[in-house]
């Protein structure tokens, strides 16, 4: 059985165009009904119509929390299309990861905006936090600009163009896996959302739902591809790279559980290291002048 073939058979079922297209479509549905039913069940509280929960009251103070419902779901679709990535190029797959990020900053943005009380003249803590939110987001958005152009520009080794498909292959074996455990992440932090929701317990928004195994995953899946990248190639420049990009990724893990301005410090902190790293060994490579004609 040709393995290789498999391989690219499974990797398409799971994660190719076409199952892409109907991922999309699900999750934009969704993320449009998960508004509307946000937004309606805040509607329905503030006229004074139902008295939710004590443990769902701090879901629905406000309109803007609405938000937060359709960008959790959209954040779940660009992991997806993370996870895709990750056969293309390891810098392909780590701007994504800087989008799902920056997405998250915002989502936790305005839900800080939602639940501040920001009219309190002796309380200003809270507009340094959000300033630091947004100068977060951002420096994400500039280090999501520079990755893509200097990606564009960028060019694989001679050495690992000789055995590109062999290594395309394994990084697929990667996200494949990577799937699994992405859906079996979704599904768990769901459940356990439901069943704590149906006990009682008192809901807090943060960006660990989900996204804390998430990337504990993606930094298993970035330690194999650069211990992998070591099978391939022996360039400095790349191995320098893709340790770049493990450590950029390690300050995101650690980012996400952070409190405080620790968080927004330590996302952009990522990303100038991943942009910084991606620019600086592209200076490894050097490209021989076009030699003049006689």
């Amino acid at each position: 059985m040709d393995q290789s073939g498999t391989t690219a058979r499974r990797y398409e079922l799971l994660l190719g165009d076409r199952a892409d297209s109907v991922f999309k479509r699900i999750t934009l549905w969704l993320a449009m009904v998960g508004f509307g039913v946000h937004l309606l069940a805040w509607l329905v509280v503030y006229l004074g119509a139902f008295e939710p929960p004590a443990n769902l009251t701090p879901l629905l103070a406000s309109p803007l929390l609405a938000l937060y419902t359709p960008f959790s779901i959209l954040l779940v679709y660009e992991v997806y299309q993370l996870i895709q990535a990750i056969p293309r190029s390891f810098s392909a797959a780590m701007a994504k990861q800087y989008e799902v990020i920056a997405l998250i900053v915002v989502r936790d943005a305005l839900a800080f905006l939602a639940t501040t009380q920001t009219s309190d003249p002796e309380d200003s803590d809270w507009f340094l936090l959000l300033g630091a939110k947004c100068l977060a987001f951002l420096t994400l958005l500039a280090v999501i600009v520079g990755f893509n152009r200097i990606d564009a520009r960028s060019r694989p080794s001679t050495e690992i163009s000789v055995r590109l498909d062999q290594y395309v292959r394994t990084k697929q074996i990667i996200s494949i896996l990577l799937f699994g455990a992405f859906v079996a992440t979704v599904l768990t932090s769901l459940a356990s959302w439901i069943f704590a929701t149906a006990e009682g317990e008192e809901i807090h928004l943060h960006a660990g739902i989900f996204f804390s195994d998430l990337f504990t995953f993606l930094i298993i899946a970035d330690i194999t591809i650069l211990l992998i990248s070591y099978r391939f190639t022996s360039d400095f420049g790349s191995l320098a790279r893709n340790t770049g990009f493990v450590l950029s990724t390690v300050l995101m893990r650690i980012a996400i559980d952070t409190p405080g301005i620790g968080a927004p410090i330590l996302f952009t902190m990522s990303g100038v290291m991943g942009l910084g790293v991606l620019w600086i060994t592209g200076r490894f490579t050097v490209i021989d002048p076009p030699k003049k004609m006689n």
